[in-house]
C-alpha cells in the first residue's frame, strides 16, 4: 500500500500518539507503510505546521516523516473538485502511483477515486493496511461479511 497524506493528517496526529493518524505516520517513519509527497506538499506541511505546531518532538517527527516519504513529480490531474488547491494531493497521489490518498476533507472524499487511487479516511487506511499486513484480516473481512 502506498498513501499520500493529506496535511489534515499530519495536524489531526498531533497530541495523540494513539490516534490513527500518528499511528499512519509512525508506519511511515517505521519503514512499514510507504509514502509519497511532492516539493508542493512539503511547502504546504511546513507552512500549516509552522503556523498551527509548536511541539518541537512533534516536528521533529514529521521531519522523519517527510525523510522516509519518497518525493515524486506531481501527475497532471483532470478532475473537478470544489478546493482547487486540493489537487496538488490528488497529483502527487497520481505521479506517485500511490494506492490511497488519506484524508479528512470532504472535497477530496467526495470525489471517491481517480482511475485505480481510493481517496479514504484515516482509520479507512489504518484498516486496509492491516488487512494488507495482518494474516487475520482475511478473517477480520470474512466475519464482518457475515454480520459478526
Amino acid at each position: 500500500m502506498r498513501v499520500v497524506l493529506d496535511t489534515n493528517v499530519l495536524i489531526d496526529a498531533c497530541g495523540d500518539d494513539l490516534s490513527v493518524q500518528a499511528r499512519l505516520i509512525a508506519a511511515v517513519v517505521d519503514g512499514d507503510l510507504a509514502a509519497v509527497v511532492t516539493r508542493a506538499m512539503v511547502s504546504e506541511y511546513y507552512t500549516i505546521l509552522a503556523r498551527f505546531i509548536d511541539d518541537p518532538v512533534y516536528k521533529d517527527r514529521i521531519e522523519d516523516f517527510l525523510d522516509a516519504a519518497r518525493v515524486v513529480e506531481p501527475a497532471r490531474v483532470e478532475v473537478q473538485i470544489d478546493d482547487s488547491d486540493d489537487k496538488k494531493f490528488i497529483a502527487a497521489a497520481l505521479g506517485g502511483q500511490a494506492t490511497h490518498l488519506v484524508t479528512s476533507d470532504r472535497h477530496l472524499l467526495d470525489i471517491g477515486e481517480v482511475g485505480e487511487m481510493r481517496m479514504v479516511t484515516p482509520q479507512e487506511a489504518w484498516a486496509l493496511w492491516q488487512d494488507e499486513v495482518d494474516d487475520a484480516g482475511q478473517w477480520r473481512g470474512w466475519l464482518a461479511g457475515l454480520g459478526l
